[in-house]
């Protein structure tokens, strides 16, 4: 009786010290859309993540914020919170140039959280200078992968913490 108590014991204290998921990973979706001439941006994102990290840095400002997202009780304001967190941590500069990104929306699908971003009256781009800085602070394993599509290339860049910033041409 008393070994079946300490492995009761010992899968609960393991089981507790599992995350939800054991990997920590985003995936983003660059494609340039020639004849609107926008950049659409997805990005999937796990959403405990997420939340956890969004608070953090409104908590970093002073804002005490239970985001409660994909819930009834989500917090009114998650949208705006989420542009302001897209716009600082995930930057591009389109041949040498910033531009305004309109959050346009997001949707949730079991765990992840899909979050769609805009750049309107963009010139076709010859140069990326991209940073994608997701969670990067809040895991050391964190892995940010993001697929391009542009007419003429197509690629991926994978970012890991260290490595946050990269500028590549597409010619």
């Amino acid at each position: 009786m008393k070994s079946v108590f300490i492995v009761l014991l010992l899968t609960t204290w393991f089981s507790s010290r599992i995350p939800n998921h054991p990997i920590h990973l985003t995936l983003s979706e660059v494609v340039y859309e020639e004849k609107t001439k926008s950049i659409q941006i997805t990005h999937k994102i796990f959403m405990d993540d997420l939340e956890e990290h969004m608070e953090e840095v409104l908590k970093t400002q002073g804002k005490e914020v239970n985001l409660k997202l994909g819930t009834p009780q989500e917090h009114p304001e998650t949208d705006r919170y989420l542009a302001e967190y897209l716009a600082a941590h995930f930057k591009l500069l389109i041949n040498g140039k910033a531009y305004k990104a309109n959050f346009l929306g997001k949707e949730y699908e079991d765990v992840a959280a899909w979050l769609y971003v805009e750049i309107s009256n963009v010139p076709k781009p010859k140069t990326i200078d991209l940073t994608d800085s997701f969670l990067m602070d809040l895991y050391d394993d964190q892995n940010n992968l993001v697929n391009f599509t542009f007419p003429q290339k197509k690629g991926s860049l994978r970012f890991v913490q260290g490595k946050v910033r990269e500028a590549f041409s597409i010619q």
